[in-house]
């Protein structure tokens, strides 16, 4: 099809209100200068202060903003290890998932936990102090030896690219 863009479906809020092209341009702008004063925002998106301030907010209320953090730097943590690790579970631990991704969630040196279809049921990112600490880690995720069936750990050599926003809303095909 030449000349005609590629139809994109409408996106939704968790609470299922319907975004619009301002709220997905807050969004880009916001994943791209979290700090962005309300009058500049408002400005470069032709909203009133006012008006920009309630559709922030509402996009907050409604789930689509689920916080603001600062980034930090990796390399002032250099001495650490960063660990992809993919995981498979033993079959009979399938049902206990929820046990399982607890234990993710209360181990600060799990920067994320992503669940995934494949040969593997999760991929985490993990910040340990050495590759050797894995082993730790992983007795404390599965302390009886019920839930983790194999895992492949490969060690963070360096960050070829950067976290970005969704493709939706980095392109700048926002209608």
């Amino acid at each position: 099809m030449t000349g005609r863009r590629a139809h994109t479906p409408p996106l939704y809020a968790p609470n299922g209100a319907r975004l619009d092209p301002t709220d997905l341009e807050l969004l880009r702008r916001l994943q791209t200068n979290a700090r962005i004063q309300n009058q500049t925002l408002a400005r470069e998106v032709g909203l009133s202060p006012s008006g920009c301030l309630q559709r922030v907010r509402r996009l907050e209320e409604g789930g689509v903003i689920r916080g603001y953090i600062a980034i930090a730097e990796e390399s002032v943590f250099a001495s650490w290890s960063v660990l992809w690790i993919k995981v498979k579970l033993r079959g009979r631990a399938q049902k206990r998932r929820a046990e399982f991704e607890a234990a993710l969630r209360d181990a600060p040196e799990v920067m994320e936990a992503h669940e995934v279809a494949g040969r593997f049921d999760y991929f985490l990112k993990a910040a340990l102090p050495s590759v050797a600490a894995w082993s730790a880690l992983r007795a404390r995720l599965d302390p009886d030896d019920v839930f983790i069936k194999s895992v492949d750990v490969m060690a963070g050599v360096r960050t070829a690219k950067r976290k970005s926003p969704h493709p939706l809303l980095a392109s700048g095909e926002l209608k």
